[in-house]
């Protein structure tokens, strides 16, 4: 599994850097070509690491790693277009019923602009693009192979308060949900010739919560006669006609389970279980009386279930076998999942760090007459989970009993991560490990990750002093600071992927051909782990936390001032006057107060947003021989539990110079304390701005329709714009 989760990790930086190298190597100018080229690359990435890569020979159908990868990318894909669609969609829609023009930049495109541009930059550079590239995947490979992923486990010892049934040890789901085939192989390994191994096995409904119905049906003749009455009922099983009955779960025994529990001794008539032997069953006797068998039967009655004939070869008391208590003070029989159904399901959801230090829950069973007694090796043939492993009878090396096999219990669990219960004299005490990983040879990084990072910063600086030119343009053309920072943080992204991915390949590579060739003398070395990973988010950490300083530098290079941010002037009482910080042509005045109004107006008392609007009058006067332009409207402001009301004037005045217009904005406070109507003003005076940010945005031809609708307004016409 850590093998595998390495390779998903891998795929996924795969996408990026595919469409790096078709940018940064060929550059194709249609997309045709480059969806072609990018396809390209991924796929021969991916036949290196088929080749290479050890995720590929564990898995058994290793092809599936890889369409299910691209299915998921593909759907990722698919539904960020069906997201954004939708939203185009709406937006439209709600252009159309406001009648306002909605222009905005995402982030995710920002970041794909900035992505394109700085790959664009890196082009124009190749010697120093290539050099750097160089360099981290070095470090990539310098960091996988000094660095290693340690695992460790500990245990914790509980004591119980009831006494073992037997000196020895229980190993089962400290909820009961199953074991894995290799929880057995791990004991057997360690416990083989030294002691007797007996496993479970539970045949329960496939779905958690609900009971499972296991029909069975008597094919031998009754021996004793059953009574007058046809049909019985038994509130535990339920009805049956004497012949047909159910029970709710199969439980699987072996041969040797006498060994450990002495459960034979509850045996009424027949025998255990020998070696080799299936289709045979054990019933306790109040069900085998349902269906008309009994003790003297043991041997020669036969019942016919899911489709094969068992051979009934015991009966069992069912009174004494429900009395009998494993070391965990519960039955042998299942779990009653119906009963349980709430604990089981809130198991699945604890935390193994807490769950290892917390008592071991108690959990209600089935009945033994809900019970039929199999072979373990039939449950495990339908299907059937591995439900506890009972260890006993510990020897030493000379095949003598051992009477202290606490040490071997606790030399295994110290390797293992699982709940053990060990009865020892006239104690249980439950072992719960849980385990634990760090990572080492961090320390042997620190000259190499150092000098990688001071290479990213020398670069990353000489680009942005050598292109204080173009982030000028760039300022001057409307790009924020943040954007522009944006730049040089994706050039840093394009560094750290390409290092990451080609310095992985690289130790993949090198790793097989020192291995095939014996060159390797007997070290191990390990690129395929969870270390590999953490080795690969060191270095991109490295790059782009060292990339953090130049682009800063690029930011402040955008705005030189030291103001980055406009500063309101503070209010005259409950009296707000300022100059916003836009000025507007006289040719355009009229329609962006028209569009304005409409906007205003779209914030009326039904609408969800940063203020709620009311009263909203667009109308002009006369200012020295020219034509200046108002909007008076009454605000309510969000957070609207802090009841912030002010009547806002915005004034379009013509300056007298080249038919510039200035914006005054006036604000009179109506109700809410000072200090919280000048803290939230600033976010409504953000959307303010941002609406004539959107403004410039505007087709030509919707500012004209904007313009007409100003004057239809100012003339006292219906407006209406089409």
């Amino acid at each position: 599994n850590d093998t595998v989760r390495g390779i998903i990790f891998y795929f996924i930086l795969l996408l990026p850097f595919s469409f790096f190298c078709e940018r940064l190597l060929i550059g194709a100018s249609s997309i045709t070509a480059r969806l072609s080229w990018f396809a390209a690359f991924f796929i021969f990435f991916f036949i290196v690491l088929r080749f290479v890569h050890p995720a590929f020979q564990l898995s058994n159908s290793p092809y599936i790693i890889f369409l299910a990868f691209v299915i998921m990318a593909l759907g990722g894909v698919a539904m960020v277009i069906v997201v954004s669609k939708f939203g185009d969609e709406v937006r439209k829609m709600k252009q159309a019923s406001a009648g306002t023009y909605e222009a905005d930049v995402g982030r995710i495109s920002a970041t794909s602009a900035a992505i394109v541009l700085g790959i664009s930059n890196l082009r124009k550079r190749p010697m120093r693009t290539g050099l750097t590239a160089i360099t981290l995947t070095l470090l990539t490979f310098t960091t996988l192979s000094f660095t290693s992923v340690q695992t460790s486990l500990k245990f914790y010892k509980l004591p119980r308060d009831n006494e073992p049934s037997y000196q020895g040890a229980l190993v089962r789901d400290r909820s009961w949900r199953g074991m894995q085939e290799s929880v057995l192989n791990y004991l057997n390994s360690a416990f083989e010739g030294r002691a007797d191994i007996v496993p479970r096995s539970w045949y329960l409904s496939q779905v958690r919560g609900e009971r499972a119905y296991v029909n069975f049906s008597r094919v031998t003749e009754a021996t004793a006669d059953m009574g007058p009455k046809e049909i019985y009922v038994d509130f535990d099983v339920g009805i049956t006609t004497g012949k047909d009955s159910f029970v709710n779960a199969l439980l699987g025994l072996t041969p040797d389970e006498p060994k450990i529990t002495g459960v034979d001794r509850y045996l009424m008539s027949g025998r255990w279980f020998k070696p080799g032997e299936e289709f045979v069953c054990l019933l306790p006797n109040d069900l085998a009386e349902l269906v008309g068998i009994f003790p003297e039967d043991a041997g020669t009655a036969k019942i016919e279930m899911q489709g094969q004939i068992f051979t009934v070869i015991g009966i069992l008391d069912s009174e004494m076998f429900n009395k009998f208590k494993d070391l965990d003070d519960e039955k042998l029989t299942p779990v009653d999942t119906v009963k349980e159904k709430d604990d089981l399901a809130d198991a699945q959801d604890q935390d193994p760090r807490v769950v290892a230090a917390a008592p071991i829950e108690t959990f209600t069973h089935l009945e033994s007459t809900n019970v039929l007694v199999v072979p373990y090796e039939y449950i495990r043939d339908i299907g059937g989970v591995l439900a506890s492993v009972a260890i006993a009878n510990f020897r030493d090396e000379s095949g003598q009993p051992k009477l202290n096999f606490v040490p071997d219990i606790e030399e295994f669990m110290a390797r293992v991560s699982l709940t053990m219960f060990v009865g020892k004299d006239d104690g249980v005490t439950v072992y719960s490990s849980i385990g634990s990983t760090s990572l080492s040879g961090l320390g042997n990084l620190f000259i190499p990750i150092l000098i990688a990072a001071l290479i990213v910063l020398n670069t990353m600086m000489g680009a942005v002093y050598e292109r204080f030119r173009e982030i000028s343009i760039y300022s001057s053309v409307g790009l924020a600071p943040n954007h522009i920072a944006a730049l040089f943080l994706a050039e840093a992204g394009v560094f750290a992927t390409l290092g990451a991915v080609m310095g992985y390949l690289i130790g993949q590579v090198l790793v097989l051909i020192l291995y095939n060739e014996g060159l390797l003398g007997g070290l191990e070395l390990n690129y395929s782990s969870l270390s590999a990973i953490s080795a690969t988010l060191i270095v991109m950490a490295t790059v782009f936390l060292s990339a953090l300083y130049p682009a800063k530098k690029a930011a402040d290079m955008a705005v030189p001032d030291v103001t980055r941010k406009w500063e309101f002037p503070d209010p005259d009482g409950d009296r707000w006057v300022f100059d916003f910080p836009f000025t507007v042509g006289g040719a355009e005045v009229l329609g962006m107060y028209s569009y304005l109004t409409r906007v205003f107006e779209s914030y009326g008392e039904g609408s969800v947003g940063d203020f709620v609007a009311d009263h909203v009058k667009f109308w002009s006067e006369d200012h020295e021989g020219e034509p200046q332009y108002n909007i008076d409207l009454t605000a309510w402001l969000a957070p609207y539990d802090l009841g912030i009301s002010q009547e806002v004037q915005l004034k379009a005045i013509p300056t007298g110079e080249h038919n510039i217009y200035k914006i005054e904005v006036v604000i009179n406070r109506l109700s809410g304390d000072v200090a919280s109507w000048k803290r939230i003003n600033r976010g409504f005076l953000n959307v303010l701005r941002k609406r004539f940010l959107v403004w410039r945005t505007i087709p030509g031809d919707m500012k004209f329709n904007y313009a007409e609708d100003g004057r239809r307004v100012l003339s006292g016409e219906v407006a209406a714009i089409a």
